[in-house]
């Protein structure tokens, strides 16, 4: 695990990230690359769940007679854990990014806020 913050490099496996994922992600401190974030699991050692899933509600509903899909809200599971590293994700605009806590935080709110110190 890093021990330093790098915007260019997985907080967990500390392998560089392509160019296009550095430009993309470069508000993030203590970011998890995509390949570790795979390998993320909830407290209890299940895959997490987001936006539908997570709430228990289907994608896909019947409005005025026609099926139409729901979008996803921001929200889901967290914290998340990678090879037992406490992370927390910040779910955006259907998606998310996850992050490596290295303050060992009890919510997403203090990480945060440790992290914007």
């Amino acid at each position: 695990m890093s021990k330093t913050c790098s915007r260019s490099r997985c907080a967990i496996c500390e392998e560089p990230f392509d160019a296009i994922y550095q430009i993309a992600s470069s508000d993030y401190d203590h970011l998890v690359c995509t390949q570790c974030d795979s390998e993320a699991v909830t407290k209890g050692g299940k895959k997490p769940k987001h936006g539908n899933e997570y709430l228990g509600r289907d994608s896909v509903i019947e409005k005025d007679g026609k099926q139409v899909v729901r979008m996803d809200p921001d929200v889901g599971d967290n914290p998340v854990f990678i090879d037992g590293n406490k992370c927390w994700r910040r779910y955006e605009v259907g998606g998310w990014v996850t992050q490596l806590d290295p303050f060992d935080c009890d919510s997403i709110d203090e990480f945060c806020d440790q992290i914007s110190r």
